[in-house]
């Protein structure tokens, strides 16, 4: 594939490569510098060499490759906040914070949500992200972006999973530099009444501002929502059945700004500002506007990493465009990740960014084999011969990581892509259309109920095609390794069909050996090699499991809806290394190998004759004396679940502190494990 051996791909390979090393290792950041100034010099020693002699080695490529993932890891430690001298984790002793309000996120049924940039600890400056929460309630009002809020409650570090293979929220939010979070009631803060405005709050104003004259021209809620999805990036008032509707029929990636959005939007822009070309240096100066235009969108829409990497890639498109010079996609997408990667390295952890970029190189590599296989004369036949063949190569490109993340695949996704991309184009212009007359408050009476009929009738779409759940394939175990797998043989295989020769039938025969020696590989790691017992935090009530090799016993107090509906229990079933599974009612003594667990529940029944047991679960919040069982039964462990009132827990931490016994708090440590290691 050329592509490989374009300068620009090797080098971006190189710098993910230090990204990943100083992402996954320990290297300080006066190392990675370090490194990377020794690279540097040896890579211009090298440079001065060459230029002197007529036929180049291989040494100045190998050191450049080598400068170039040195210089990964820079970027990712610069990036690390916490290795700033100001970052607010540095200090020991807080008493008040101060944060300016960044982004609105999406609330819940309790609290809204906001990233918020630290200002000042202890009236001092200091740095860095927080996660803010606050209790809503009849008296207070929502905040802006750019209110500045003072607070002498603290921000508190965010916990891991508490329960194994579930979604560690505290590993996403690390990706976006925020390691603590902060909740708040009425009264707990106060906010300045004058905050200066940045460009942030300006396009958030201007956001806000759409809305409130959307909702004045009566667009109802589900409307409102994809409108401001669909053209300004803003997905927070969608609801989770709406979204849930995309997501099953396959179209969620409708609702997110990506390289379709932008590159129709560059398509109206240079066909409107066309005649400009006439007049003198009138193609620069379209040219500038046109990106004047793509960023402000994107800057309007919120930064999110689908957006600035459509942007940066049909910037890179249109420059090249204006200077003719043969624009190669692949080139450009390539280009496009580099920069983005130096500006912002933990985009690459971020789950659109890696999908929209494996979607695209998709569509570029396997469209043109399925118009090798078939080409259809006409209009008709190939338009929409074209529009599968795109979403077909779209969703194998994103099959293994939407495996991988999500564990469903949406069997009608070709319906709702046939029927809604061919007239998303005019659903755009039209909805931007709509947006600049609402906004100047002159938009028509006709034009509004028009555009709302479309909408709506999307989202009945939508719904008709998610309604069809048997087609929505849920439950399907991948794991990374198994991932990658696929991904090779993906790779190989299409390689060998742009050039069917006899050596890349090889290496795809040979892709299929190093999938199958990485699912082995995958599953060695995964196969429960000791027994163990295993309690699992759940709110209200009490779940275990004992496992032993490849049979999982799971107890519980669910009723048969609620064991359906449980993640936990939905998550254990997704482990393909798990062959049976069996549903039990809690009991009060389990045996571990030679050991027991005493359960205590609500009953307070733990002076059993003869019984030992080396561990106790709290459940139920029993109300017993924890001193006295304590004193009583001697056990080696304590562990309190999530069934528990929260002042029960308190108290019994108290009393297993005082006797010296470790006590395991599920809704702080997480789940518990006792394995057959463990006992030995």
């Amino acid at each position: 594939m050329k592509w490989l051996n374009f300068t620009i791909t090797k080098l971006t390979f190189s710098l993910i490569l230090g990204i990943l090393i100083a992402y996954y290792s320990a290297i300080s950041w006066e190392w990675s510098c370090l490194i990377f100034g020794g690279l540097f010099l040896l890579l211009c020693i090298f440079f001065w060499i060459a230029r002197k002699q007529f036929i180049q080695k291989i040494y100045f490529g190998v050191m450049a490759l080598l400068t170039m993932t040195s210089l990964g890891m820079v970027i990712e430690n610069f990036h690390q906040e916490k290795n700033h001298a100001l970052h607010y984790s540095h200090v020991e002793k807080r008493t008040s914070v101060e944060f300016r309000i960044r982004e609105v996120l999406k609330s819940n049924l309790y609290d809204d949500r906001y990233f918020a940039e630290v200002i000042h600890v202890n009236d001092s400056a200091a740095s860095g992200k927080i996660l803010v929460h606050i209790q809503k309630d009849t008296t207070s009002e929502a905040l802006t972006v750019d209110a500045i809020v003072y607070s002498e409650k603290l921000p508190t570090l965010v916990k891991s999973a508490l329960n194994p293979t579930t979604f560690d929220y505290k590993a996403y939010l690390e990706d976006k530099y925020v390691y603590e979070q902060l909740f708040l009631k009425s009264g707990e803060f106060l906010v300045a009444a004058h905050a200066p405005k940045t460009l942030y709050g300006h396009a958030a104003s201007l956001r806000n501002t759409i809305h409130h004259r959307l909702q004045e021209y009566g667009f109802k809620t589900d409307e409102l929502a994809v409108i401001e999805a669909l053209l300004l990036g803003q997905r927070q008032q969608i609801s989770k059945e709406l979204q849930t509707n995309y997501v099953n029929a396959g179209a969620i990636h409708i609702l997110a700004i990506s390289g379709l959005h932008v590159g129709i939007l560059l398509f109206l822009l240079q066909f409107l500002l066309r005649p400009l070309h006439r007049i003198r240096y009138g193609k620069g100066f379209t040219l500038l506007l046109i990106l004047s235009i793509l960023w402000s969108f994107a800057f309007v829409s919120g930064l999110s990493a689908s957006v600035v990497r459509a942007v940066t890639m049909f910037t890179a498109i249109a420059v090249a465009t204006h200077f003719r010079r043969q624009t190669n996609t692949l080139q450009v997408l390539t280009v496009s990740m580099f920069f983005l990667l130096l500006c912002k390295p933990h985009f690459l952890f971020d789950v659109g960014f890696q999908l929209s970029y494996a979607a695209v190189f998709a569509i570029v590599t396997l469209n043109p084999l399925w118009k090798k296989g078939w080409n259809p004369k006409s209009f008709l036949g190939k338009s929409i011969w074209g529009l599968l063949t795109v979403s077909l190569s779209a969703q194998l490109g994103v099959l293994p990581l939407s495996l991988y993340y999500f564990h469903q695949f949406p069997g009608l996704f070709f319906v709702a892509n046939l029927t809604i991309v061919p007239v998303l184009g005019i659903i755009l212009a039209f909805g931007i259309l709509v947006i600049m007359l609402a906004y100047f408050q002159c938009l028509p009476e006709f034009l509004g109920l028009m555009y709302r009929f479309i909408i709506e009738q999307m989202n009945i779409f939508v719904s008709w095609i998610a309604s069809h759940e048997q087609f929505v394939l849920t439950d399907i175990p991948m794991r990374f390794w198994q991932m990658i797998g696929c991904y090779v043989v993906l790779i190989a295989f299409a390689q060998y069909i742009h050039l069917p020769k006899g050596k890349q039938l090889k290496i795809a025969l040979y892709s299929i050996l190093v999938c199958q020696a990485l699912w082995f590989f995958d599953r060695f790691q995964h196969v429960p090699t000791v027994d163990s017992f295993t309690v699992f935090h759940q709110n209200r009530h009490t779940i275990v499991a004992a496992q032993s090799g490849t049979h999982l016993q799971m107890f519980h107090n669910l009723d048969s809806s609620a064991t359906a509906k449980n993640y936990i229990i939905k998550q254990q079933l997704q482990q393909d290394f798990i062959k049976e599974i069996t549903h039990d009612s809690l009991q009060n003594v389990f045996k571990i190998d030679d050991d027991y667990l005493l359960r205590i529940d609500s009953l307070g029944i733990y002076n059993i004759p003869t019984l030992q047991p080396k561990y106790v679960l709290l459940s139920n919040s029993p109300k017993v004396n924890l001193d006295r069982v304590l004193t009583t039964l001697q056990p080696s462990q304590i562990i309190a679940d999530g069934s528990n009132y929260r002042s029960y827990v308190l108290r019994w931490k108290t009393a297993a502190e005082k006797q010296k016994i470790p006590f395991h708090y599920t809704g702080e440590k997480g789940f518990f494990v006792i394995s057959s290691e463990s006992l030995d």
